[in-house]
This record gives structure tokens, sequence and C-alpha cells, in this order.
């Protein structure tokens, strides 16, 4: 429909690593330098035995830095040194080689050298294979080291020129064979290793020649080790360019694959596919073989018309199904499912939630056009009540259809904690978002984000009209009596804020939530990519101390609240980032 990925949407989840036993802790700064996720606190107290290598390793970074002189200013050198051993977790560049070369000249590699093979190899455990091969070069003590390593990352990526979404044919082919090959090679080197492989990530290409050798690869090597298998599968068109043909062929294929290695499907835990077509009894056939599959992702993939998606499955936990068209997809039995993510359906009723029982997070997120239905959450929920909801709007028609308060409505929200409505188009009537507070009497915090973000908008009027966008983008709703009150929530915050039109709605909500502690109203939120394009779109948000004033003394006039109201520049708080997206960022898909 001519709407581009939405940057703040994409997602991305990290697995938990799992502890190996025997292992060595690492010192607290080489466990800081080499992730960027660290948690701050001490380290488990190693045993006896472990002790003088624990030690060893520490005072290798320490010993390296020569005492200062008596009089004289730290040196350079000295800073470099005392940064790493006192590095924090405000670190956000994720590890790669160019990390190790720099740990190398800090320490000189000599004092490296000589940390143990344990602390080593699980910072090679970070690296995708390409470049844990590649530190080989620094010297003789790292020759051995990448076959040792208990993670493998085989990604396409890293042996084509251009990003995967630019390749075409040769270069696709050539990635893929190049990569086919390396894994390969390092698994028959790995078939009688003493050193355990605990997981493979890998990242390919759907191409016939390549996915039968990659998958009775990974099944001669699974004979040996036990091992996590986590695949993303691209394919040679992306989703722009790919049509009805080319998804039927590519779910063939597909198929064969799963039929071909039923074994390495067996291990798969995380299951990443694209531009796929599916027949009824393809995704339960899938989850069949995918005996402990945690997470599966599904983007743009559809199946004739009329299919019903049914999902059955004991082990999933995660599940994301992004831009695909089914009839309906039904949840219909996922007893560890914990969160997902469902968005860009395109059907009058698409989803049912059936026996998910652990269902904490919740993403629903969709364009809707003139003649699509509004939804009720009521319908969509069924008996299940998570914690946290997000719902997107893409700056276009609101789609969920408000409710009065029934017990149905009620038995949905009544753990939900958190709620964040996210895209709200630019001048709609947020009154409608009350009736969410009616039905959820523990609801602790409401995040708003309302603007048109022109980077997934359609805004050619010629376009909109022939794909029937909805000029009419508001929810009409009636706001709740004056003796409405709400007792827990705490925390309202709106991105976005117009001092002309929303100092009603903020207002109406001071008087509901008699416990109201903080109110946050941002200024529109910026995009690098379409920042100039606002020129012309000025926001109504007061800029300096007088307008500020003003805008509190209309939001508090009259009214009994002990809230404090916050008119922020354009800090936003860590914490307010971060519940921005209530979902675990997507990794690898």
């Amino acid at each position: 429909m001519g709407k581009k990925k939405n940057d703040f949407e994409v997602f991305d989840s990290g697995t938990k690593k799992e502890e190996r036993p025997n292992r060595v802790p690492l010192p607290v700064s080489v466990g800081r330098l080499m992730h960027a996720n660290w948690t701050p606190g001490a380290p488990p107290m190693p045993s006896d035995s472990e002790e003088t290598r624990y030690q060893q390793a520490r005072k290798a970074l320490q010993a390296t830095a020569p005492p200062m002189p008596s009089g004289s200013e730290e040196t350079k050198y000295q800073q470099t040194i005392r940064k790493a051993l006192q590095a924090t977790d405000a670190m956000v560049v994720p590890l790669s080689l160019r990390h190790i070369c720099a740990m190398t000249k800090i320490v000189r590699e000599d004092r490296l050298g000589r940390l143990p093979d344990d602390i080593l190899v699980n910072i090679l455990d970070r690296l995708n294979v390409r470049e844990a091969v590649r530190t080989s070069v620094l010297a003789r003590r790292w020759l051995h080291l990448p076959t040792m390593l208990s993670r493998l990352t085989i990604d396409v990526r890293d042996f084509v020129a251009k990003p995967s979404t630019t390749c075409h044919g040769e270069e696709i082919e050539r990635g893929n064979t190049t990569m086919v090959q390396v894994t390969k090679s390092i698994l028959a080197r790995r078939v009688s290793s003493p050193n355990k492989i605990r997981s493979m990530c890998m990242a390919f290409f759907l191409r016939e020649d390549d996915i039968i050798s990659i998958g009775q690869a990974v099944e001669y090597i699974m004979a040996f080790h036990t091992v996590d298998f986590e695949i993303t599968v691209f394919t040679e068109m992306d989703y722009t360019r790919c049509n009805q043909d080319d998804k039927i062929n590519y779910g063939i294929l597909f198929r064969l694959f799963v039929d071909s290695c039923p074994i390495a499907f067996g291990g798969v835990t995380r299951l990443c596919l694209e531009n796929l077509r599916f027949g009824e009894s393809d995704i339960p056939n899938v989850l069949k073989v995918c005996k402990g599959l945690k997470h599966l992702s599904l983007s743009y993939c559809n199946a004739a018309r009329g299919t019903i998606m049914k999902v059955e499955h004991s082990k999933l936990s995660e599940l994301l199904i992004f831009n695909c068209c089914f009839e309906k997809v039904e949840l219909n039995s996922l007893p560890k499912l914990t969160w997902m993510i469902f968005g860009g359906w395109k059907s009058k009723d698409p989803l049912f939630l059936g026996y998910v029982p652990l269902l904490e997070a919740v993403s629903l997120s969709t364009v809707s056009l003139s003649h699509h239905k509004m939804v009720k959450l009521s319908e969509i929920f069924g008996g299940t009540s998570p914690r946290s909801l997000r719902l997107g709007f893409e700056c276009e028609r609101i789609w969920v259809q408000p409710e009065s308060v029934t017990k149905k409505l009620s038995s949905v929200f009544h753990q939900l904690k958190f709620v964040n409505l996210d895209n709200i188009a630019e001048g709609c009537d947020l009154t409608w978002t009350l009736f969410i507070l009616e039905a959820a009497p523990n609801l602790k915090e409401l995040y708003l984000m309302v603007w048109d973000h022109l980077c997934i908008m359609t805004t050619n009027e010629e376009e909109r009209r022939a794909l029937s966008y909805s000029e009419k983008k508001g929810a009409e709703w009636k706001s709740p009596g004056p003796d409405f009150q709400h007792h827990s929530l705490d925390t309202l915050v709106i991105f976005g804020f117009q001092s002309d039109c929303m100092v009603r709605y903020v207002r109406r909500v001071m008087e509901a939530a008699v416990n109201l502690k903080d109110v946050f109203l941002y200024h529109r939120l910026n995009c690098m990519k379409c920042e100039h394009s606002y020129t012309n779109r000025p926001l109504k948000y007061p800029s300096n101390a007088e307008q500020k004033s003003t805008v509190l003394k209309k939001l508090t006039r009259r009214i009994n609240s002990s809230a404090t109201i916050h008119l922020p520049d354009d800090n936003i708080t860590a914490d307010q980032r971060a519940k921005k997206g209530i979902l675990p960022k997507l990794r690898g898909c």
C-alpha cells in the first residue's frame, strides 16, 4: 500500500545465553568491555582451583599500566588503561573484532594472551564466525581458539558486499556458496572435538542448491553435539519485488527443505521466515517437526484465500506475525507463549487467542482503511488478560472499537498494568482512549504517541484515494461521567503534546486518576529521515517559560490533583524510552 516499514517498531529480542558448567568467571573489566548489555554486580566467586587463574586474568589488565610518577600528570596511555578497568554498562556499541584488537593494543598482546582459554573463547563467542576466525592473525596464541567456540554464528550477509536487501543473482549465489563451504569446513573439524557446540545461528538465502547441503551438515554435527539451532531464511527477492509466483516457489522450496532435513529442524529453537506462501497444513506440519521451537517469526507470508492459520505448540514462547495475509490466525494452544507481535493484517476478523495462559505482552498494529471493520479487543483476547499492551495505528484511522465496560471486557483488562497507544494521527480526539481506563482498574502507566510520521505514511493524494485511505481518522466515544475515578494510574506520558487541542484530555485524565503522580508532556519526536518535512507543519508546543506557565495554569485550573506536570524540552528519560517498546527487541528477524 505504499507504506514503508516503521523504524520505530523494529523489535529485536535476544535469547538468554545458557550458563556453561566449569567455566572461569570473567574479570569484571573484561566482561564490561566485551558486552554492551553487561549488568553491574559482583561475579560469582571461583572455586579454590580456579581462583588463581581468575586473579591472574584480573591482574593481566591492572599490571599493564605503569605506576604514576609523583608530581606528573596522568598520561594518555594510563588514561586508556584506567578507562578500560572502569568501563561501565553505558557502552552501547556491540562487541566486534575491532574491540578485540583494541583490547590487544591496550594490554599488549602478551598480556592478553596470558588469559585462560575459557575467557578468550567466551569473548570470541560474541563474534560471528567470520570475525572470530580473523582473530587468529593476532598471534599464534589465538590460532586454536576458533575451534573451541561453543556458539557459531554464520550469516550470509557477512559474505556479500551489499546489504541482503539489495543483492541480486550472482552475488547471492556467491555469498550462499561461500557460506555453505565455510559451514561444512567448520563442522567437519568439530565432529570429534571435545569442545561441544551449544548453539548455531545461521542466516542464508533460500536456494535449492544450498539448503540441502546446509541441512545435512547440521544433521551430521547434531549426531555428536546437542545443538540449539537458529535459522533465518532470506529469499532472493525482497518483499518489495516478490510477486505471488515467487512466494509459491519459495514455499515449495521451504517444504522441500523441511522434508529433507527432519533431524536438523527437530533441533530448531528459533525460526525466522519471509515471503513464503503456505498451504493450509504447512504451518502445523512445520510446528510438528520443530519440537523444540521457542521463537517463530513470519514476515510478508500468505496463504490461499480463506485459509485459517492454526497454531498449536507446547514450547513456543515468542511469536511474530508481520504483514502476513491469512484469513484468520488462531492461537489454539500455546501454553508457554509469553509475548507476541501481530501487525499488518488485512482481514476483517484477524486474530483469536485461545489457551495462552502465560501471555504477558502483546503488540497489535495495522493500517486501517475506510472499508475495514473496527476490531473489538474483547473478541480478540477471549479470556486472555495480558499485563502489557501496545496498540499501533500507523498514523491512520483508529481501528479499535471502544467498548462499554462489560464482564467480558473486564476479564481481558483486569491484569493490565501498562498500555502504549502508538502512532495516533495528529488531530484525533483522544477521548476514546478513556474506555481503557474504565475497563482496566489496575492500569498504572498510560503512554500515547501522537504524530504524523511521514516516513511510514502514504502521502500522495491520488494513491490514498485509490487505496481507500480514510480521511476521518478518529473514533467517537462519550467521555465517562464526572463521578468516574481510577485509583491505580500513576503515570501519564504523551509524546507529541499540542497545547491547543490536548489540554481538555489531560485535564480529564487528571480528574479521574485520583492517585496520579506524574504527567509528562513531550514535543513531537524527531525522525532524522523526515525531520525536514515538518518545517511547514509546526506543532503548538510551549517553547519558553512564559508559554509553559500558561499551559500549566490551563491544565491545573480548578482541579484537585497532586500530580506533577513535566514539560521537558527534548530529553526522554531512559526508562520511558525503554517502555515505548514494551516487547523485547527481535534478534535476527
